[in-house]
């Protein structure tokens, strides 16, 4: 499910199918709490509600272990082949990870591809992340379809800058994914995300 809308409209649905508060909790995998808020707030569900708090994602199981970390991002280039093979995203000729926690990924991701690999830095300008360089000790981008991997997206600053960077050396950005997304968005700028785990903030207990 892609928005509060519709988790909303899916515990309604299993209400009116006579499940109980618990019993929902544990078809949709959330809080009761969640549950009693998700009821009677339906008309709110769009909105982001107001005790909303944000989730502190720890992937260092994940990142601490070789092993584990192929399989993720074997899995993160599985959700690419998936929406490449639906028409909804442009196979990328390029994997481009973004410098940091997101190169290890990106690597994983391009090997599963079978497509080189690329570094992009985006740059931080006070408080807000700018266009920034492609690290020429990998792969060259330009004029090539591109996919940027990251770990965890919230606002999605840091890709908009790697998009930015990308463009401005004339690649094509065609696609994003992430370990985690925390925007609930299914695109940036036009560009289609694939992501493993989505987080929707919905109430706090």
């Amino acid at each position: 499910m892609r928005s509060l809308e519709e988790l909303s409209k899916k515990a309604l649905e299993l209400k009116d199918k006579g499940m109980s508060t618990y019993e929902i909790a544990d078809e949709l995998k959330v809080q009761a709490d969640t549950v009693v808020w998700l009821l009677l707030h339906k008309k709110d569900a769009g909105q982001k509600p107001k005790d909303a708090y944000d989730v502190y994602v720890n992937w260092n199981p994940i990142g601490s272990s070789v092993r584990r970390l192929t399989l993720v991002g074997r899995a993160m280039a599985d959700t690419v082949r998936e929406a490449v093979e639906s028409g909804s995203m442009e196979e990328p000729e390029v994997v481009a990870g973004i410098e940091g926690g997101a190169m290890a990924l990106g690597l994983i991701v391009a090997r599963s591809l079978g497509k080189p690999m690329a570094s992009v830095r985006p740059q931080r300008l006070g408080e807000k992340k700018v266009a920034g360089a492609i690290n020429p000790s990998f792969s060259h981008v330009e004029g090539k379809k591109v996919l940027i991997v990251d770990t965890i997206l919230r606002m999605g600053e840091t890709i908009r800058a790697a998009i930015e960077t990308l463009e401005a050396v004339k690649a094509k950005p065609v696609g994003v994914t992430v370990l985690a997304n925390k925007s609930g968005k299914e695109s940036i700028e036009g560009i289609p995300l694939r992501s493993l785990v989505e987080l929707l903030p919905v109430a706090t207990q």
